[in-house]
């Protein structure tokens, strides 16, 4: 006789069943199918779902309004319904603010435990370009609050925990990288050729500070000529990034690509020699994660993992382009420290992969 499994329920902003092809955010969603395997699990998401969209495993249901106020005032109300048949023995908020926020509050309300995810911009604040939540009065103290009434607080690095540290938290939070699926990004290392290949993915946006990278490669490029720069990704600074690469004279040298779907990243990985990440700031960076479990040395700001996992990396300050080139080089030209650092970051994406994240959480919900 099978035995029931219990009820759980999970908060997110979006993620699910939204973005051109249903991409949202992979991890996430190979987190929500892992951990449906255990539980029967009601997914509520405050942003629109795509039409046509069916979620395997799992219930998903669409908590979003026009406005904003608004999904967070309904929400209370839409649990309770689900609640009353569902029983849920916890509810976990994925990003403080709001799904955090409301997992803590009905999980008071309703008696049972509440886990709160801290995933990137929640935990920093970078007035300069307004991203993040941190430096903004009201909304630090609503995060304080979150992760103080939470039955357990977590965030994906150390970085991310310092930066709540800095802003005056004294709370425990503990972390709990999101490892990606080893299977989809497999290691396979590329021999040295001829021609040194970088590699960056990531959106055009100011939090990912293009410019460093670009500079960075641009004096890279005067002590190491044979080299390229593969960068993989759109957004709103598109446009500034052409002008850049027009200004350094690195047309030649810089190949711009349109995101590919998330299960073909693993050849661009391969045919890289280097991954180079500039970002001001990072809850984590999936993309540091994948390509140290594909094999390629990572080069960038110390943000992030590679803040967390600064000997398995080669890492300087935010923005400090001549260090980064200046190291960059330095590794180029040392066979073995090379081999050491893709050892170093395929030994931990081996222990920490997506299906040791699931059990993390696993562990949370059960215990």
């Amino acid at each position: 006789m099978s035995t029931k499994r219990p009820s759980l329920a999970i908060i997110i902003p979006g993620g699910v069943g939204t973005g051109k092809d249903n991409i949202g955010v992979p991890v996430l969603l190979g987190l929500i199918k892992l951990i449906s395997a255990h539980y029967d699990l009601t997914v509520f998401q405050l942003s629109k779902i795509n039409p046509g969209y069916k979620p395997d495993g799992f219930e998903l249901i669409s908590v979003y309004h026009a406005n904003p106020l608004m999904r967070i005032l309904r929400f209370p109300s839409i649990f309770k319904e689900h609640h009353r048949s569902k029983k849920f023995v916890g509810v976990h908020g994925f990003w403080a603010m709001p799904p955090g926020f409301l997992a803590v509050v009905v999980a008071k309300r309703h008696g049972i435990k509440s886990i709160v995810s801290m995933l990137g911009g929640d935990a920093v604040g970078l007035p300069k370009i307004n991203y993040g939540r941190l430096h903004k009065p009201f909304m630090r103290w609503l995060i304080f609050w979150t992760l103080r009434k939470a039955t357990h607080a977590n965030a994906l690095t150390m970085y991310l925990v310092n930066n709540l540290r800095k802003y005056g938290f004294p709370g425990k939070v503990e972390v709990i990288p999101w490892g990606v699926d080893r299977d989809l990004f497999d290691y396979h290392p590329k021999p040295p050729g001829n021609t040194m290949t970088f590699l960056h993915v990531a959106n055009f946006h100011p939090v990912k500070d293009q410019e460093t990278l670009l500079r960075a490669f641009q004096l890279i490029r005067e002590k190491h000529v044979a080299s390229k720069l593969v960068i993989v990704g759109s957004g709103v600074d598109h446009d500034k990034v052409i002008r850049l690469i027009d200004e350094l004279k690195l047309n030649d040298a810089v190949e711009i690509r349109e995101p590919v779907p998330y299960e073909q990243l693993s050849t661009i990985y391969h045919s890289a020699d280097i991954l180079l990440h500039t970002s001001l700031s990072e809850g984590q960076s999936e993309v540091v994660t994948e390509a140290m479990s594909c094999g390629l040395p990572v080069c960038g700001t110390r943000v992030g993992l590679i803040y967390d996992l600064q000997e398995s990396c080669v890492s300087v300050d935010v923005g400090d382009y001549r260090k980064l080139a200046e190291l960059t080089v330095g590794l180029i030209k040392d066979p073995g420290r090379m081999n050491e650092l893709k050892a170093a970051g395929h030994h931990w994406t081996s222990q920490h992969d997506i299906s040791w994240t699931a059990r993390q959480y696993l562990e949370l919900y059960d215990g």
